[in-house]
């Protein structure tokens, strides 16, 4: 808000030797007091309004973060449905052949894919191995051990993200509050000046 409101002493006008002063408004001189108090308050809805924009991008950036972390978390979670159940060992695997094209194997290739994207965007991971086998086919498997481990590190990204977009949730409310109030404000003040211009028009004419 710098130099959006000068103020300016008008020579040889003082009341009761108090000196009298008028304000220059963005560069337009002559303005009263209530224009300028109106003015200041809207610069700061207005700058309200910006803070508030740039924090709705942040909770639509953690909106976003959170449904592809779900994402994850339902890929690891249906690769884990699929490990033996009976005598669990860390060591058990899920395991596709990358040459197969049926429907069980793009499903896990998908699941697979989604966990490779994501994860690392997020600073996650869950090891995706490989092995090549007789006449050079090569089956990638996940391990339970491992996808134990990325369920857990999911689920508490999930968490802290959460949290952080209840804060920032409660702050964007606090500014929209402040906007709103600054608005009030400035509307108040321009209708106060009006009446009370209107009133000393009224004592003029008696």
């Amino acid at each position: 808000m710098a130099n959006l409101i000068e103020t300016n002493k008008i020579d040889g006008f003082s009341v009761y030797g108090v000196q009298m002063v008028d304000y220059t408004l963005e560069g337009v001189a002559g303005k009263d007091f209530g224009t300028a108090v109106a003015l200041a308050c809207f610069a700061s809805s207005a700058a309200i309004e910006a803070e508030a924009t740039a924090f709705a991008d942040i909770l639509r950036a953690r909106q976003q973060k959170l449904s592809e972390l779900a994402d994850a978390k339902v890929s690891v979670g249906n690769f884990i449905a699929k490990l033996p159940t009976e005598d669990p060992e860390s060591d058990d695997t899920v395991s596709w052949w990358l040459q197969f094209t049926d429907g069980e194997t793009m499903e896990r290739k998908a699941w697979a894919n989604t966990m490779r994207t994501v994860m690392p965007r997020y600073g996650l991971s869950c090891p995706i191995r490989s092995e090549t086998v007789m006449f050079g086919d090569v089956v990638e498997y996940v391990r339970r051990d491992d996808l134990e481990n990325a369920r857990a590190n999911v689920d508490y990204a999930m968490d802290m993200e959460d949290n952080d977009m209840q804060q920032d949730m409660i702050t964007m409310q606090g500014l929209i509050g402040k906007r709103d109030n600054s608005f009030s404000a400035a509307a108040k003040i321009i209708k106060k000046v009006g009446g009370t211009a209107d009133s000393m028009l009224r004592s003029i004419g008696q």
